[in-house]
């Protein structure tokens, strides 16, 4: 049996071609937006682009499928490249490495995609993806806070403007809202009330690249932020060829 069979056994011919000729662009390539690549290329999608500025260190280790000690002080982009290609050398990919900010986001968003995935931890990077997304009619798939979580039972699939229990939302939501954004951005969210949690100021998200402010780390566990990468893997296939493969919610 070929390497899509069990996909093809599963979804069907029909909606396993309309995989094939989705296009993809993932915006964060570490603990979530990882997973969320490995469950695309391994389900067959042709296309994805992989945005990402930043290196791998050692505290990736603990919940980054692509940081392994091999890959230390390599670019994420460099190692998401390289794994894909293992997995799914028919898949089309774009690497671009390249910081998320505005003045690069219309750039990240072309040629045309079907689905963007937003990864992004950098409040400031995220606002642009989303706002920009919504502007330009691109369906998008958005994760909230997976850090300082330990319940998987507790993470749920839905409208940001209904999550709560997540101080990035809050945050989120709020800056949103101040430029007419009111609802439709589906998410990955977890109604668990986080452990220990940095302050999500709201003056970061006026923050250039060149003056990035230091972030206190979050704590994290291996699996939690994993299956926020999957859960978003399959928000974006279900947004991309539609009510067909509909597999939970």
């Amino acid at each position: 049996m070929d390497k899509t069979a069990r996909t093809r056994q599963l979804v069907g011919e029909d909606v396993f071609l309309k995989m094939q000729n989705l296009r993809v662009a993932v915006f964060g390539l570490g603990a979530v937006g990882s997973f969320a690549i490995e469950a695309l290329a391994r389900c067959g999608v042709g296309y994805l682009r992989l945005i990402d500025f930043d290196t791998f260190n050692p505290t990736n280790l603990n919940r980054q499928i692509f940081a392994l000690h091999s890959t230390l002080d390599l670019p994420k982009t460099v190692a998401a490249e390289q794994r894909v290609n293992d997995i799914n050398p028919d898949c089309q990919l774009d690497i671009r490495n390249v910081f998320i900010d505005r003045n690069t986001i219309n750039d990240l968003l072309q040629p045309d995609v079907d689905v963007v995935i937003d990864a992004i931890d950098c409040v400031a990077s995220k606002l642009e993806l989303i706002k920009t997304a919504k502007a330009q009619q691109i369906p998008l798939a958005s994760s909230m806070g997976a850090g300082g979580r330990t319940q998987s039972d507790l993470i749920r699939m839905g409208d940001l403007f209904d999550v709560y229990n997540c101080p990035l939302a809050k945050v989120i939501r709020k800056r949103l809202r101040q430029s007419g954004i009111r609802s439709g951005v589906p998410c990955v969210y977890s109604v668990e009330k986080p452990r220990n949690t940095r302050a999500y100021d709201p003056k970061d998200a006026d923050i250039l690249p060149d003056a990035i402010r230091p972030r206190i780390p979050i704590g994290t566990i291996s699996y939690l932020p994993g299956i926020f990468g999957l859960k978003l893997a399959q928000l974006a296939l279900e947004i991309g060829v539609g009510n067909s493969i509909h597999l939970d919610n």
